[in-house]
């Protein structure tokens, strides 16, 4: 299974983020969007408001999958073994 990260802060999303999120689940068996969190950044909405927009959003696409970290990225894609 081929899985990809699409990272970033989706404070709001994007039709930009939409396009590569659509893009990626079409090209890869798992996509997983990342929220990520950085505590000193000001935002418009919190983690899990961005979690439940992103979810409603992609809810036709069954191989997307939201997730968010606040640590490292590098150290999250690795643990799910993703190829991009």
């Amino acid at each position: 299974m081929k899985t990809a990260v699409v990272p970033g802060s989706f404070d709001p999303v994007t039709l930009g983020h939409a396009d590569v999120i659509r893009k990626s689940a079409a090209l890869f068996d798992r996509v997983v969007v990342l929220v990520t969190v950085n505590l000193e950044k000001k935002t418009l909405f919190s983690p899990e408001e961005r979690i439940a927009l992103i979810r409603q959003a992609f809810q036709d696409l069954p191989n997307v999958e939201v997730d968010q970290c606040s640590g490292l990225l590098a150290g999250y894609v690795k643990s799910l073994g993703a190829h991009a």
